[in-house]
């Protein structure tokens, strides 16, 4: 398992080890899971369709890059930023460039990409606040910024996984950027949310990396109720995905919402130049 850098924040790069993982997580569970948010989450392309656009920045997305050129989503180039070079995906596309970066300090001036992506990455991240205000540094003026988080995920890339949050953390910190949020979308609800929850705690049951604690040791009470849980598990999850047809959106299992960055205008009266 990779070492988790000091100050538990996403980037910190240690180019001596290319071998090394921030997320011990990605692997085949991880893809179906992203697999399954992707086609369960169609509203996300729908977003992306509508204000991806120009020069993207992509921060902790991986290939999802493959997924967006799949779902028809429009850019000139998309720069994608990992911690550590193992983690940079192998895509071959003339449009996309790889590079390794601090999320929270990227070394890039301000104001160079028209779209800005953090999906499902803050919640990997220590202080959340400050990779935000860093990407919002990073948008051109005019630009968009759109962020997918979430309020109900099962733990994922475990150690790497600090918090969830609510609508109310983006428009927070939406308020705090001086950003106008354009559009928000709460993706699942509660009967969703019910329906992961039996779902995901098995990869953490049969021990798949980032998934499980290695501390933790269950009992004889676990296993003696386990085929229980199997047959409430087989019966809740299909019923819990029919509910969440109609389901509540203050229970989001997701949060997109797309921050516009204003244009800077000079004073009123102020020399162009010209």
């Amino acid at each position: 398992m990779p070492v988790t850098p000091s100050n538990y924040e996403l980037g910190k790069s240690t180019p001596a080890d290319s071998a090394t993982r921030w997320f011990p997580g990605r692997n085949l569970v991880t893809s179906l899971r992203y697999r399954g948010r992707d086609y369960r989450y169609r509203a996300l392309f729908d977003v992306l369709r509508r204000h991806c656009h120009g020069r993207v920045l992509d921060v902790g997305g991986g290939s999802f890059v493959t997924t967006a050129v799949e779902e028809r989503v429009q850019f000139d180039e998309w720069t994608i930023v990992e911690p550590y070079e193992a983690d940079l995906p192998k895509v071959f596309d003339s449009r996309v460039r790889t590079m390794v970066g601090d999320g929270h300090a990227l070394e890039i001036e301000g104001n160079q990409f028209d779209t800005v992506l953090s999906i499902q990455v803050l919640e990997h991240v220590f202080e959340p606040i400050r990779m935000i205000e860093e990407l919002y540094r990073v948008t051109t003026p005019g630009g968009h910024l759109v962020v997918m988080v979430p309020q109900t995920a099962n733990l994922h890339h475990i150690p790497h996984h600090y918090q969830n949050f609510t609508r109310y953390w983006l428009e927070a910190a939406a308020d705090r950027l001086g950003a106008e949020s354009i559009e928000y979308h709460a993706l699942g609800g509660a009967w969703s949310t019910i329906a992961s929850r039996l779902l995901l705690q098995y990869p953490g049951v049969f021990g798949i990396a980032g998934y499980r604690h290695p501390g933790i040791k269950r009992g004889w009470r676990f296993w003696a109720l386990f085929p229980v849980g199997l047959i409430v598990s087989a019966v809740t999850f299909p019923l819990s995905m029919v509910m969440s047809l109609g389901d509540m959106k203050e229970e989001a299992n997701n949060h997109v919402m797309v921050l516009r960055k204003p244009l800077i205008f000079p004073p009123v009266g102020a020399s162009t130049g010209t």
